[in-house]
């Protein structure tokens, strides 16, 4: 080989060992190695430059590109994870005619409690955008509501009317001042016939919620879960997005650390959480679907643990990228629908509406 060609070489092999440590990732505890999580949040750029290399040694007629090919082939499966094509779909019209029920999840971001988006219009928005699409059942993570008077953030009451939803199950992890509350919830246009909250740790923290909720003949379980976050504070997001400004003076070997701790606290946390919420679906006496914010990627083992014996609605039924996280990083898809194999589902949808740093998404679920 030309000198050109063992340099290209050599940034191959690393490229194939980020790929292969990216893939490993989804099926190691972070308790144990968290690091290998890093290479999975990135195992959509790694494939991609895989791809460029295999492109490469066949332009250069060399049999090296079957590494990198066999690699991808490999990785195919998660490649399933981030993008669907599903061209023929069943209108929602013709779904609901055949006793199909719409879900939904919906990280709200507090309803923009502190105004975020820099306008008065966006929790209106996000009640005119929920009465439009008319979910059966929706899930909501970082859920608020106030008992202030005037009641202007009263939001379980106006989103009973907006859903009409007769129906809902509400368990706050922090209430200050006994009037303002922050948790998650869940409403339903069906029954609620039995209820129940799970705090992953103290009180105040995560949590999961679970609703059996009757639709017709059949009772289904279904979870509304936030997984931990990772935090971000206002520096660190300061610093992410002015990395490459040399205009910014800032510590960046700091500023990495600090990250990298930030992100191995919620990796090991999740593996910690996922545990409790498995041990959970696993003793349901009823079909599961599974709602939330996992705050990680398919590729992740957080998903892998949660959705192993579980169908995914994305990959049933959706059509383009799946990424449903539309803040200032890198938009991966961290919410879900998951559900028993004894559900059916269609319909999938990601609903870019810009109301949250979370898209909604929805499908149509039928118990079979």
């Amino acid at each position: 080989m030309s000198l050109f060609h063992r340099i290209i070489w050599i940034l191959n092999i690393f490229a194939l060992g980020g790929l292969g440590l990216a893939m490993l990732a989804a099926y190691v505890n972070p308790e144990h190695f968290w690091w290998l999580s890093l290479f999975g949040l990135g195992f959509e750029i790694l494939l991609v430059i895989n791809l460029i290399f295999v492109l490469f040694w066949l332009l250069v007629q060399s049999k090296r590109f079957l590494f990198s090919l066999a690699l991808v082939i490999l990785g195919i499966g998660k490649v399933f994870g981030i993008i669907q094509v599903h061209p023929f779909a069943t209108s929602q019209e013709k779904l609901a005619a055949k006793g199909y029920v719409k879900v939904m999840t919906f990280n709200v971001r507090l309803f923009d409690l502190y105004n975020w988006f820099h306008n008065n219009q966006t929790r209106g928005r996000i009640f005119n955008f929920l009465s439009a699409e008319s979910p059966d059942i929706v899930c909501f993570q970082e859920f608020y509501s106030s008992d202030k008077k005037p009641n202007k953030f009263k939001n379980d009451d106006t989103l009973k009317k907006v859903l009409n939803a007769r129906y809902s199950q509400i368990e706050y992890t922090v209430t200050l001042r006994k009037t303002d509350h922050w948790g998650i919830a869940t409403y339903s246009k069906y029954p609620i016939v039995h209820q129940q909250s799970v705090h992953y740790a103290k009180k105040g923290g995560s949590i999961f919620i679970f609703s059996d909720i009757k639709i017709g003949a059949d009772t289904v379980r279904v979870f509304n879960t936030h997984l931990e976050s990772v935090r971000f504070g206002w520096n660190d997001y300061h610093f992410i997005e002015n990395i490459n400004n040399d205009d910014v003076e800032q510590d960046e070997v700091a500023g990495s650390l600090h990250i990298l701790r930030r992100l191995k606290h919620a990796f090991v946390v999740r593996a910690q959480q996922i545990k409790v919420l498995k041990d959970s679906i696993n003793a349901s006496p009823y079909k599961v679907i599974v709602c939330g914010d996992f705050n990680d990627t398919p590729s992740s083992y957080t998903y892998h643990y949660v959705s192993s014996n579980l169908e995914d609605a994305f990959r049933e039924s959706a059509n383009g990228l799946g990424k449903t996280y539309s803040g200032p990083f890198p938009s991966f898809r961290i919410d879900y629908i998951l559900h028993d194999p004894g559900i059916k589902s269609a319909g999938y949808k990601t609903l870019k509406a810009k109301l949250s740093d979370h898209y909604p998404i929805s499908c149509w679920i039928k118990v079979e």
